[in-house]
């Protein structure tokens, strides 16, 4: 009696084994989820911190003469902005992936990948003509910013994020778009383009 009056004491070596595997539970659970959010974080504030660059694309772009004169945003007055503000160095070769883990559709994929000065890569396409929109609402090309270059995950959403370039301005993808089309898109069902516009939202918040 009294060698059972001790165990009630105390904790017994069951109890112990039980007590530490829902705490190693826990840990598995949990850790992984602190991780990926810290990650998420620096990933939209790297995102957030290239926005002021990129939004002087457009008055470089109109403010060349040959665009003064014909009044036509080119590929090459594109490419002379960004380099003003990203200098191209090599280029590299990376599969990328939407959120809900499928390959991009024709338009959201690259031939030419560039690496930047300061780690991360960029991609452009141009598109030549586009009747059905004139004027402000005409989407020159489109823009891919991989905020940490070939290093993983390669997921749009994640670590790449993109905008749509007018002769006028530079938005990010979904910025049109209203909160539920962006909510869904942006999660693990949807494509992640629109977390390029959800993420600068994110970051703005106090």
């Amino acid at each position: 009696m009294k060698k059972n009056s001790n165990l009630k004491d105390g904790f017994t070596l069951v109890e112990v084994i039980i007590l530490f595997v829902i705490f190693t539970v826990v840990a598995v659970l949990v850790i992984p989820l602190t991780i990926e959010d810290a990650v998420v974080a620096k990933h939209n504030a790297k995102w957030q911190h290239v926005q002021s660059g990129f939004s002087s694309i457009p008055i470089t772009m109109m403010n060349s003469q040959s665009y003064k004169d014909s009044g036509v945003v080119t590929l090459e007055h594109f490419i002379t902005a960004l380099i003003k503000i990203h200098p191209l160095k090599n280029v590299v070769s990376y599969k990328i992936k939407y959120m809900n883990g499928e390959t991009p559709e024709e338009r959201y994929t690259f031939k030419e990948i560039y690496n930047t000065n300061n780690g991360a890569t960029i991609a452009f396409k141009w598109f030549d003509d586009n009747p059905k929109l004139k004027g402000e609402d005409k989407i020159e090309g489109i823009l891919m910013y991989d905020v940490n270059g070939k290093r993983g995950p390669n997921v749009w959403g994640k670590d790449i994020f993109g905008m749509n370039v007018y002769a006028n301005k530079i938005e990010p993808f979904g910025k049109h778009e209203d909160p539920i089309t962006i909510e869904t898109d942006c999660s693990r069902q949807g494509t992640g383009l629109y977390c390029s516009y959800s993420s600068l939202q994110e970051t703005q918040e106090p």
